[in-house]
């Protein structure tokens, strides 16, 4: 019975282990499948994609109807003379060049500029939900760094109380081995406060509560990919460009101006013939603002024209100022790892072991003391080191493709 209860646990563990733990990608696309934003942005494409069908469209007829010199004696009177009469009609605005084609063109390049903005945004989210969980987990460790270090402490402790008993130590070292670990304990509430703010700010990008996430943080040599040209805020520029480019010859179009069309049908007494009106209106450009709006239009892709160039060179040095980073930080840890932090474990033991040993009075507390102080100094600097690798490699998700 207990045998079958133990493998009910176990596996109830497992699943459970099963749901919460989940893979990074898996977390990115959930987030960006619920994300409000984003899904608001998912239907200003629709409604782009609903612009082009319209921009292509006619205007509609206009009806009209009525009646001619209707007598004021008598409104029933319709054989008085021969200029009364009812009458259909219908007005249709033709239009003439290429504006239609031109419009469809905006349409569409305001379409593409959607789709691209949503593309950027889901970069952006990205980014910074891989930002997030690596926050979580160097704080984890980080936590898990000062867990341990309060157990040296506290066993270091334990070996002064031991050598006060026989005169080596003084009370004073005890309490300054005890303030340490007051100190790391505060540290550890500290983190632990960011940690459940991490955690709540993962869970306002992604909508979901998450008790684990499978990634590592393990480092790693890493080349960021410098392929900007097909960055969706770069494609948005030179869309823009195209959008502002064609507003222009659009606007230029509409000299050629469109016309309004007129009919109507008059109907008139049976002693007199019925007859029909038609009309051409042709509104006339002679002030001059169809070539202020061409110019400004051309003005504004220039405009763009520039920030393209500014936004290429500011994602090309971007990217190698990310590239840096971790390099320098990938550098930093393997050096403090497999060198500094090594040599100071060996010194903390070797003290350890001679106070122990040591046939001296009082033994050398001070250096004790000094020694674990910089080991947790450099055992931080480690976790530092892994941070700025990882928030660099997080916000190199937005701008560019790792190859490992």
């Amino acid at each position: 019975m207990l045998k079958q209860s133990l493998t009910l646990i176990l596996l109830s563990s497992l699943l459970t282990s099963s749901i919460y733990a989940k893979e990074v990608k898996q977390v990115v696309n959930e987030a960006i499948n619920t994300n409000s934003s984003l899904q608001a942005l998912e239907q200003s494409i629709l409604l782009a994609k609903e612009q082009i069908d319209l921009a292509g469209k006619w205007q509609n007829p206009i009806l009209n109807f009525g009646a001619n010199d209707i007598q004021f004696d008598d409104i029933s009177k319709r054989d008085l003379e021969p200029m009364q009469a009812q009458f259909i009609g219908l007005n249709q605005m033709i239009p003439i060049g290429d504006k239609k084609e031109l419009e469809e063109e905006i349409a569409r390049d305001d379409y593409e500029l959607s789709k691209l903005v949503l593309a950027d945004k889901k970069l952006e989210l990205e980014s910074k939900i891989y930002e997030y969980i690596y926050n979580i987990k160097l704080v984890e460790e980080r936590v898990a760094l000062f867990s341990k270090l309060k157990q040296n402490i506290a066993e270091l402790q334990k070996l002064l109380e031991e050598f006060y008993k026989y005169n080596k130590a003084s009370q004073i070292d005890i309490l300054k081995v005890q303030t340490l670990y007051d100190e790391l304990d505060i540290s550890e509430q500290k983190l632990n406060n960011n940690l459940r703010v991490f955690k709540l700010q993962l869970e306002q990008l992604t909508y979901t509560k998450f008790k684990d996430i499978d990634i590592s943080t393990e480092l790693e040599k890493l080349t960021l990919v410098n392929n900007i040209d097909s960055h969706p805020k770069i494609l948005q520029i030179e869309k823009n460009i195209e959008k502002f480019n064609t507003t222009s010859k659009f606007e230029e179009e509409k000299k050629n101006s469109d016309i309004n069309f007129g009919v109507k049908y008059f109907q008139r007494d049976s002693k007199y013939e019925d007859y029909i009106n038609i009309s051409v209106a042709i509104p006339l450009s002679i002030y001059g603002s169809e070539d202020i709006k061409a110019r400004k239009a051309k003005f504004k892709a220039n405009e763009y024209k520039n920030l393209l160039q500014d936004s290429k060179l500011k994602f090309t040095n971007q990217i190698k100022i990310l590239q840096d980073n971790i390099d320098n930080a990938f550098y930093s840890y393997k050096k403090l790892n497999e060198s500094i932090i090594p040599k100071y474990n060996q010194i903390q033991k070797t003290l350890e072991s001679y106070n122990r040993f040591s046939s001296l009075k009082q033994i050398d507390s001070k250096q004790l003391i000094r020694n674990l102080n910089e080991l947790i100094k450099y055992k931080l600097k480690a976790i530092d080191e892994k941070q700025k690798y990882f928030t660099s490699l997080s916000n190199s998700i937005y701008f560019t493709k790792v190859n490992k």
